[in-house]
């Protein structure tokens, strides 16, 4: 049996999405699609345009058999540790015999190629020297890999390129035995903020729904249907609103001792400093992340770090995770095909399936002075994660129920 992974972010699910499964499907017509999607929050550290289990839904409808969720821990993490989590959950599946995934460049070979290098020793002397004078991981891993992977430039500004070393890496040593496969991206790159008819960026159909009133005509050519019903129903209801972010970080600094920023993950070299000053001055979120952001700390870094902030993840737990690896397989929609994977799914891995969040944690066991395991740790960032992006939505939407407590998994028949 072929089983294709994907990882995806699925923020909203497009045309362009659809594409890349046609594509899969194309190639092997008999296999299964599993995708790895992250929930609540996204690798740059916002807020889902829409829930996860709405957008797993939509991407089951537009190709896909099966969506698990990529747990907080890793889904909203540099694209190092993003790739590094996706591949892992993967790998632990037991049934994945490929990996699909979108790039600019027109050959695998040269990524593959740096992939290779990245973990030998003169890569990693020169990349822990330019991170010493003051660049960040990605800056200083594209002038390394310019310098000495002979891979060029264009080749290395391009994310989804970015993204597929850090995949090709992680499966050369977390998963040989699963086979790459590249799905050349249209024209259209994913930070393009220009709307375009057909394939379009998840940016671009983002940025139009701030709009007071959004080109509905240009997005219905973009997005099936039913995406398209949902993003209207939450744009009436109101977008997840970054500036309630802040208002909530302010108020968590205003209360939190300042000796205690030190546990949190990503607060180095007192960046916790240069967040408390310009909260005081900031105007909004697209001006704190501006004041706060430096050659060094990119802006997606410090809206990561945000979210770390208002969900208490510390060091020693992000290590903990990191080191572990997924601790469960967590399943948000799926179709007959789905269905059958998760059967194959449950007699290979070693890792349990979660269809209810209740079994293995409560609001309660979550709040309790007692330690948790391991797992529930894990899981309990997943359902703060949740709620925290319910507190970024207007009292009117329509998905304020919907936590992880008690919403199922949806089945697509």
């Amino acid at each position: 049996m072929q089983v294709i992974g994907i990882v995806a972010e699925y923020n909203p699910f497009h045309h362009g999405h659809r594409y890349q499964i046609a594509a899969v499907r194309q190639r092997y017509p008999a296999a299964h699609v599993v995708a790895v999607m992250s929930g609540s929050f996204t690798q740059r550290g916002a807020p889902s345009i829409l829930d996860k289990w709405t957008r797993a839904a939509h991407a089951v409808e537009g190709g896909a058999d099966l969506i698990l969720e990529l747990p907080f821990a890793f889904a909203c993490r540099s694209a190092q540790d993003f790739a590094r989590g996706s591949i892992s959950l993967l790998s632990h599946l037991g049934i994945v015999t490929h990996l699909a995934f979108g790039m600019e460049a027109e050959e695998l070979l040269p990524l593959a190629e740096a992939a290779a290098m990245i973990d030998s020793d003169p890569i990693q002397i020169r990349l822990h020297e330019k991170l010493g004078e003051g660049l960040s991981y990605a800056a200083a891993l594209t002038y390394v890999l310019m310098d000495c992977a002979d891979v060029s430039e264009e080749v290395l500004r391009a994310p989804n390129n970015i993204l597929a070393i850090e995949y090709l890496r992680a499966l050369r040593t977390l998963a040989p035995q699963i086979t790459p496969i590249a799905i050349q991206r249209t024209a259209v790159r994913h930070n393009d903020i220009r709307l375009h008819t057909g394939v379009t960026s998840s940016s671009s159909i983002r940025t139009s729904l701030n709009k007071a009133v959004p080109p509905w005509d240009e997005l219905r050519q973009s997005v099936m249907p039913s995406v398209l019903d949902d993003l209207q129903r939450t744009h009436h209801a109101g977008v997840p609103s970054l500036d309630t972010l802040l208002e909530l970080l302010r108020y968590l600094l205003l209360m939190t001792d300042f000796s205690i920023l030190s546990e949190i993950y990503g607060i180095t070299e007192g960046i916790e400093n240069r967040l408390i000053r310009s909260l005081e001055s900031a105007r909004n979120y697209e001006e704190f992340l501006l004041k706060v952001s430096t050659k060094r700390y990119a802006q997606s870094r410090i809206a990561r770090l945000m979210i770390y902030l208002l969900l208490h993840l510390k060091k020693i737990q992000a290590a903990r995770f990191d080191a572990e690896g997924a601790s469960y397989i967590r399943p948000l929609a799926f179709n007959p095909q789905g269905r059958k994977l998760l059967r194959a799914i449950k007699g290979d891995t070693t890792l349990p399936i979660i269809t209810r969040v209740a079994e293995f944690l409560s609001s309660d066991t979550r709040r309790d002075t007692a330690p948790l395991s391991p797992l529930q740790q894990m899981l309990s960032f997943d359902t703060r994660a949740t709620e925290l992006r319910l507190l970024t939505r207007g009292r009117a939407a329509d998905d304020r129920r919907r936590t992880d407590f008690i919403t199922a998994p949806t089945y697509i028949p």
